[in-house]
């Protein structure tokens, strides 16, 4: 389900109109954000919880920057060299607000992080979303679940 949505909005947004290499890590990094919340919250949905306030808590906690930079660490040494340079991008990004949640170094690495969603949202590599969140979030749901 979270893939076919996600297959969805790459077509129906035209995203090989915007070149994603040419654009700031910043910017990459807030639809990298959107487009994990919907991965992140469909993929929920599809585990068999029901539960309204069992989904928002659980998916509160995933997308958290301490969450995000903790999945950033888990794949960093596996990504190509056109997806480090996205993550990197994010991840140096000269961004002025931190939240009280996380230290300034998990939130520059979850900012990385969903810049590297983002750069493979926009050059229309869903495949490859998945296949770096997959496992990060059946983890995190089977350690939530028990």
């Amino acid at each position: 389900m979270a893939e076919a949505l996600v297959c969805d909005l790459c077509e129906k947004l035209g995203i090989k109109e915007r070149d994603p290499k040419a654009l700031p890590g910043l910017t990459l990094a807030y639809i990298g954000d959107s487009v994990f919340e919907i991965v992140v919250r469909s993929t929920l949905v599809e585990s068999g919880l029901n539960h309204v306030s069992d989904l928002n808590r659980i998916a509160t906690r995933m997308v958290s920057a301490k969450a995000q930079a903790a999945f950033a660490k888990t794949i960093e040494d596996s990504l190509e060299d056109d997806e480090r340079d996205a993550y990197r991008r994010g991840k140096n990004a000269n961004s002025t607000s931190i939240p009280k949640s996380a230290s300034r170094v998990e939130y520059h690495t979850a900012t990385g992080f969903e810049a590297l969603i983002g750069y493979l949202f926009l050059e229309g590599k869903k495949e490859r979303i998945f296949e770096i969140c997959e496992p990060l979030l059946k983890e995190a749901i089977a350690k939530k679940k028990s």
